[in-house]
């Protein structure tokens, strides 16, 4: 009898196996639920340092950098203020990267490196949604077993919340660092190879995760007393910061499908062709007078002096608005007169801007070093920070850091920092000192940091239009230099403040979206048009007022 019954258990348990694996047939062995941190990070990294660059043309022209010459055969519409719904959708980043980052999450275990590294991640991408837009979907994003219609959350609650995870993670890499067992301890356990950033340097991480806080901190100086931003940084002060660009690198070369794809945009293609289908960059008379104003040597890293310009090779830039001798779009022999971006018009990668300090630009760059000197300048100065370096040293070495990086001779630093109309003056008032060290700070940003320039301008109204008097168009409004044109007439006078919410999310997420256009109306005052730019709509940091800056 024993022996009967034994055998019939095994035979219903061969028969329940059998049964769960004929079940299987409908699961999809390609569809993983599960994978390591470690696969899946590389990818995050790679893409973020590509995702860096794709502001940075629209926003080289709004800030008075260059101007968009567009094949000097029209103009887009976001070259106009145009901006539409339908244009730039950075809400692209959900479905991908803000995914990803929380797919890691989830399967991270016990281990605290990889999400702590996904919490930076998540900050620049989710502060960078909030800058744009305002409110954004937040508690309930990126989580499809919950809802593919996400509410919108309030951007500067979500805001406060990114600081928060900035901590925990400054306080990870710091136990890691600090961590006799970090190479046994699964918590701690992590793959360099993994890390296309810092490879495993968790210090580095660290000081990146803290100029990052700082950035955020910054951001809200008109919203928050500067008592309770020094609260916010008191605790990872002593952390320390950045000293030189934040890059990633997952092995670009000069290769079909391996370029770096700045390089590749703005230098030469896999074949080490230059790439002329990209040179549309022409230095902006905004940008020319104000660098030429404090005989600035970078000038001429940044920009090309052509040849045949008239006299050879000077400095020859364009205004963003009406100039009255190029009423109309010059021709192609017209246009070797002006001054390129460097690389594009000269072909070189000796020096230039494009070169970014990191070598024949193999790095995609993230943050630049001399962002975070002239953060902490500017937190210094506002009392934000009390303890390491004073506002001078830091708006200095800002300027150094940039100027080094930019190949500028040593010989040529000093007198420049010491020259009359840069040299730190004890007697400027509080107000001076900010606007000073925005202004080198917006020399600074030049090409590889044109975003913060324009958040920097929402928040501070600095730089300020130099409003230049042309000899052959005094005729014309004399604050157009900013104003963007073709031919035809004057489009826009205002460089947005705000993009409008992505018409595909419109038409995805009805309901909250129009939830949160709603809640901009309210917090705005303004009347919020889906197909139009809504111009009088701000982020909650952007208090500034409207008189400051380029809006008129």
């Amino acid at each position: 009898m024993k022996k009967l019954i034994i055998i019939l258990i095994a035979v219903a348990t061969i028969g329940l196996s059998g049964c769960e694996k004929w079940l299987d047939i409908n699961k999809n062995p390609n569809d993983a639920t599960r994978a390591n941190p470690d696969l899946i990070l590389p990818g995050v990294l790679k893409t973020w340092g590509a995702d860096v660059q794709n502001l940075t043309q629209l926003y080289g022209a709004w800030m008075g950098y260059w101007y968009h010459a567009g094949g000097w055969s029209g103009w887009y519409s976001e070259k106009k203020y145009e901006i539409t719904a339908s244009y730039l959708n950075r809400f692209d980043y959900y479905p991908g990267q803000l995914t990803d980052t929380r797919f890691i999450r989830l399967n991270s275990g016990d281990n605290v490196m990889y999400p702590a590294i996904t919490d930076v991640v998540d900050a620049w991408y989710y502060s960078r949604l909030i800058d744009l837009y305002g409110d954004v979907p937040y508690s309930e994003a990126c989580q499809p077993e919950l809802t593919l219609t996400p509410k919108y959350d309030d951007a500067e609650t979500i805001w406060l919340d990114l600081i928060d995870r900035l901590d925990n993670a400054i306080t990870v890499f710091n136990n890691a660092v600090n961590a006799a067992d970090h190479a046994t301890n699964p918590i701690y356990s992590f793959k360099p190879a993994s890390d296309i950033v810092f490879s495993g340097d968790f210090t580095k991480w660290k000081q990146f995760a803290n100029t990052l806080k700082l950035r955020l901190v910054m951001r809200l100086t008109n919203v928050r007393t500067a008592a309770e931003l020094k609260g916010m940084m008191d605790n990872t002060v002593a952390h320390g910061f950045i000293t030189a660009n934040v890059s990633v690198n997952p092995g670009y070369s000069s290769s079909d499908g391996k370029t770096n794809p700045w390089w590749n945009t703005f230098g030469k293609n896999f074949s080490g062709t230059v790439q002329t289908s990209n040179t549309q960059y022409v230095l902006n008379r905004y940008f020319h007078e104000k660098m030429a104003a404090l005989a600035d040597p970078r000038l001429e890293k940044y920009f090309f002096a052509p040849a045949s310009a008239s006299p050879a090779g000077t400095l020859i830039s364009r205004v963003l608005g009406v100039d009255g001798d190029l009423v109309t779009q010059p021709n192609s022999t017209t246009a070797a007169n002006y001054s390129w971006l460097f690389i594009a018009a000269n072909a070189t990668v000796t020096s230039g801007r494009v070169n970014s300090g990191d070598g024949a630009l193999d790095r995609a760059v993230i943050m630049i070093g001399p962002e975070a000197y002239f953060l902490q300048a500017e937190a210094a100065s506002r009392g934000i920070i009390t303890t390491g370096m004073t506002a001078q040293a830091a708006y200095e070495a800002g300027i150094t850091a940039s100027m080094t990086a930019s190949k500028v001779a040593s010989a040529d630093i000093d007198p420049y920092l010491t020259s009359v109309n840069v040299a730190w003056n004890t007697a400027w008032s509080a107000t001076e000192q900010i606007k000073r060290i925005i202004d080198q700070k917006y020399i600074a940003n030049y090409f590889l940091n044109h975003f913060e320039s324009f958040c920097d301008y929402r928040r501070t109204g600095y730089p300020n239009p130099m409003h230049p008097t042309f000899t052959n168009d005094a005729a014309l409004d004399p604050l157009r230099e900013m104003l963007s044109y073709y031919p035809g007439g004057l489009i826009r006078r205002q460089i947005p403040r705000l993009f409008p919410y992505p018409q595909a999310e419109i038409n995805i997420n009805n309901d909250a979206t129009m939830a949160a256009i709603n809640a901009q109306i309210s917090k705005n005052g303004v009347t919020f048009n889906t197909t139009s730019y809504p111009f009088d709509a701000r982020t909650f940091w952007d208090t500034a007022p409207k008189t400051i800056g380029y809006d008129y």
